[in-house]
């Protein structure tokens, strides 16, 4: 299933179910208000989403049009990250930069959202972990800081990537038409569990694979996805203008 948070004025958003054509939606929160809702309770509730997932795609179901534009990244705010920022804005949402700066680097990479992982956990247990995969883009600004940090628009289940899940996700990473990175050398489990070994792992954490370091300049637009064998986009697509950030007038 496809799942994705539409903005709604809240910190957490609205919970949606996505078509795999990226094309409708149904409203999820008479479930469960939002996505971090959802992983807390995720054996009990993940269930009743996929069932909503497939009441949509036979059209039993109140649908709208899905508009990428109008979605927040599907986890608002991430408690807990492996790799990358936790200042988390909207997969459309400008990389803004500050003084005089007129260049930056983004890290793009796959990664993949858990439910609760015991510290020591296996790597068998680590596998059975992950709830959801996304995009992301992280802004590493000069001096290193991370800065604005953005998810794919849409999380998905790994049984909507098929075959090119097996742990690793065995697709092409893309920046424009450009193909920037391949993700499948990225062993989930492993980096799972190594980041489970002294710590336990809250269900939402956001555990990111090997990146992709793209340079932009001020006025580039960073547009970044995954597409399926036959060329359809799999998330969405994070796509954020790099701009001057505008300090407000006191």
């Amino acid at each position: 299933m496809k799942l994705a948070t539409l903005k709604n004025g809240s910190r957490d958003g609205k919970l949606v179910v996505v078509s795999r054509d990226l094309t409708r939606y149904t409203d999820a929160s008479f479930l469960v208000p939002s996505l971090q809702a959802a992983l807390d309770d995720w054996r009990r509730i993940s269930p009743h989403l996929a069932s909503l997932a497939q009441s949509l795609e036979v059209g039993s179901v109140p649908s709208a049009r899905f508009h990428e534009h109008d979605a927040h990244s599907p986890l608002p705010r991430a408690f807990q990250r492996v790799g990358g920022g936790d200042a988390i804005v909207g997969p459309r949402d400008a990389i803004e930069l500050a003084g005089k700066a007129r260049d930056a680097k983004v890290e793009a990479a796959a990664a993949v959202v858990v439910a609760d992982v015991a510290m020591g956990a296996s790597e068998a247990s680590a596998l059975e972990s992950v709830a959801l995969v996304v995009l992301c883009v992280d802004t590493v600004l000069d001096g290193g800081q991370i800065g604005t940090s953005a998810l794919s628009p849409v999380a998905v289940t790994t049984d909507e990537l098929g075959a090119a899940w097996d742990g690793a996700v065995h697709l092409p990473l893309f920046a424009g038409a450009r193909t920037v990175a391949s993700t499948g050398s990225t062993n989930f489990p492993k980096l799972i569990a190594e980041a489970a070994a002294g710590r336990s792992l809250i269900a939402g954490a956001v555990v990111r694979g090997q990146v992709e370091t793209l340079a932009v300049s001020l006025g580039d637009t960073v547009r970044v996805e995954m597409k399926d064998k036959a060329g359809h986009s799999i998330f969405g697509a994070i796509e954020r203008l790099v701009g001057r950030f505008e300090q407000p007038l006191p």
